[in-house]
């Protein structure tokens, strides 16, 4: 066998083992990419609560002691909703979320414990992957899903 020959067959492997291992590299580099995405949006997440936290310990209007008995936006000068809509797109008003597919209805504002002067912001966020949000199942069942929920929560007292 002269070289030229066996320099064709070398080139030959090299090209099968890259084959070989491309789907495991590509299944590497998006892994990495939706876990850094998820980070991402976890900690954006966090941020959006604490600035809408901020804004609600500041706006919480009291009566002479804590806040109000029943803390709803008719006893505090609609601050819930002045609060969600923060939280949400970054201002009093909006129409784009901040998060995508986070909504009004993922976060709840609750004083806890009751009388204690704490109020708790939770959201509860359901995180889809970017590339794809579920795995075939290849006809044995109903595959897997990637998407999970992202729970959040904030506290703080009101001034």
């Amino acid at each position: 066998m002269n070289k030229k020959t066996r320099k064709l067959k070398q080139n030959g492997v090299a090209a099968v083992e890259f084959t070989l291992l491309l789907p495991l590299l590509l299944l590497l580099i998006f892994t990495t990419a939706e876990l850094g995405r998820g980070i991402y949006q976890y900690s954006h997440l966090t941020r959006m609560i604490r600035d809408a936290g901020r804004h609600l310990s500041q706006t919480v209007e009291t009566t002479g002691y804590g806040i109000p008995p029943t803390l709803n936006d008719a006893t505090c000068n609609g601050c819930i909703s002045d609060t969600k809509n923060i939280l949400i797109y970054g201002a009093n008003t909006g129409n784009k979320a901040l998060l995508s597919g986070i909504t009004i209805t993922d976060v709840s504002i609750a004083e806890t414990p009751a009388g204690s002067g704490i109020v708790v912001i939770t959201v509860d966020y359901d995180w889809t992957p970017i590339f794809f949000d579920k795995l075939s199942g290849f006809g044995f069942g109903d595959g897997v899903d990637f998407s999970f929920n992202l729970t959040s929560k904030y506290a703080v007292r009101a001034i």
